[in-house]
């Protein structure tokens, strides 16, 4: 003979079917596990937009911020590279900045948007005392359809907290770069960009790196020589021109 049911739990699959939609910054109960040390209890970021809505983010997250606690001695006083999967595949980072005289940290998350990258900034970035900070990130926002005026909010809190730790270590902020020819990404990374250079400009010691110009087509979408496929996430070639763009930067510095 067949078990029913207890009619406890048949009442809350009822009322989960006619749950009213959640806050877009909010993941459901359900879904957020009380054994994740690297995401909020309550599933609410004190962010505007959203976090990613790609299945297999939160477990990237948690694997990645794994890795970064297991290397927060060693990467003490390094110049730290922020951001998301384009920050996260560059591979060759420690090679490319070896000239430098000062290590690198690379602490990009696939997937990542600036409500995440404030919760986990302190963490992740302010933590390691660093002597200098790239930060690459606003794309996954835009395709989570967050506003460019909203993101750029949330990137002048980022600035306001790194300024209130290190009120003079020098930054670069990297332009959004392009993407594929869709859902309007061009006009909006445009937009984006424009908030962006606003930002750095009221701060002597941020750095604009045009990352957008020499990976972009007339169409403002990406060269597809420079990406793989998707034409999202950069190759080879991509990744050499964002180095020959950002390295004279980062060299001028003179941080050894």
């Amino acid at each position: 003979m067949k078990k029913l049911l207890p009619f406890v739990s048949l009442a809350v699959l009822l009322a989960a079917s006619h749950a009213p939609a959640q806050n877009p910054t909010a993941l459901s109960a359900a879904t957020v596990s009380p054994a994740d040390p690297f995401w909020p209890a309550d599933g609410k970021f004190d962010a505007k937009g959203r976090t990613s809505s790609w299945d297999g983010f939160r477990k990237k997250n948690a694997e990645r911020r794994t890795l970064f606690a297991s290397r927060k001695a060693q990467d003490q006083g390094a110049i730290v590279f922020v951001g998301d999967s384009i920050t996260e595949g560059w591979h060759t980072l420690e090679r490319d900045f070896a000239d430098i005289g000062v290590k690198v940290a690379n602490r990009g998350i696939g997937g990542d948007t600036t409500p995440n990258l404030l919760y986990r900034l302190q963490e992740d970035v302010l933590d390691l005392h660093p002597r200098a900070l790239v930060l690459t990130i606003g794309t996954n926002d835009l395709g989570e359809h967050t506003s460019p005026a909203d993101i750029a909010d949330n990137l002048r809190r980022v600035h306001e907290r790194i300024r209130a730790a290190y009120p003079t270590i020098p930054m670069a902020w990297c332009l959004v770069m392009p993407r594929e020819p869709r859902d309007g990404f061009a006009e909006r990374i445009g937009q984006l960009n424009t908030l962006i250079r606003e930002i750095a400009a009221k701060d002597s010691r941020v750095t604009v790196v045009d990352t957008f110009t020499p990976l972009a087509l007339e169409d403002g979408s990406s060269k597809p020589d420079a990406y793989v496929p998707d034409r999202l996430h950069l190759n080879e070639t991509g990744y050499a021109i964002w180095k020959n763009v950002l390295h004279p930067v980062v060299a001028g510095w003179n941080l050894k």
